[in-house]
């Protein structure tokens, strides 16, 4: 058995606990095998038992019957714990080796840095204060931002101004076609109503009142057509340009990262 198929048949048997309690028993299983390391994944199934055994001693544990072990915040300690323990502490050993010679070669190579850090820290403070902006500078941004913020405010409303009367023009176009919609449609359905009412008395009047009533529906359609296709097409296509440009505009790091 794998430890993927030994974690899944334990989840499965521990269905009926709390989420949270199954959350942290899988958790403190998953660590043993983690610790062990892969090499060792049989030895700690085999420490283990099955699935079954584990999830019946997790569960008496969480319902205090302590028959063949106890689960609890810091850990899950049982009949076979000595085993399992004994696998991990093994493996615990030999990562603890290998990280003090780690540290030990660090340490090392920070002694030999030191003198090298030491001599060229007065260089770099010397750079700090030569990268340092002058004072004159500064005043001078600041004049130069009084003295612009009337064209820059001026431009701003200039801006706000023209997307106003760019966005008031498309409703206006919009509103327009709406109405001569519901007007070519009343008037379509007057010529209807009239040429089927003369056409008996005068065939030829009928006629043209009905093929006047067919033309004012055909327009109708169109100005209906052309309403969908502002509202649902370039509308929202010039909302989406105006956000893009106050974005690049305004947005700073905010915008780039949307």
């Amino acid at each position: 058995m794998s430890r993927w198929e030994f974690m899944r048949q334990l989840e499965e048997l521990l269905f009926d606990i709390s989420p949270n309690e199954r959350e942290e028993a899988l958790q403190y299983y998953n660590d043993y095998f983690n610790d062990a390391g892969r090499e060792n994944e049989k030895e700690v199934i085999k420490a283990l038992g099955s699935p079954q055994q584990v999830a019946r001693i997790v569960k008496d544990g969480l319902n205090e019957n302590a028959c063949q072990g106890e689960f609890t915040e810091t850990g899950f300690t049982s009949t076979k714990a000595s085993s399992q323990n004994a696998i991990i502490k093994r493996q615990q050993e030999t990562s603890g080796k290998e990280n003090r010679a780690e540290r030990e070669a660090h340490d090392g190579r920070v002694n030999s840095g030191e003198a090298n850090e030491v001599g060229s820290e007065h260089n770099s403070t010397v750079s700090e204060k030569k990268e340092t902006m002058p004072t004159w500078a500064v005043v001078l941004i600041v004049i130069a931002c009084i003295l612009l913020s009337p064209a820059i405010v001026a431009a701003v409303f200039a801006a706000g101004g023209t997307l106003l009367g760019i966005i008031s023009a498309i409703f206006g176009v919009i509103l327009g076609f709406g109405v001569a919609t519901i007007i070519f449609y009343v008037v379509a359905a007057a010529l209807f109503v009239a040429g089927v009412g003369c056409i008996l008395v005068h065939p030829a009047a009928g006629i043209g009142l009905l093929g006047g009533g067919c033309i004012c529906m055909a327009l109708g359609i169109l100005s209906m057509l052309l309403v969908g296709f502002l509202a649902g097409k370039c509308v929202p296509g010039i909302c989406q340009g105006i956000a893009y440009i106050f974005r690049k505009l305004f947005g700073g790091k905010g915008g780039a990262n949307v």
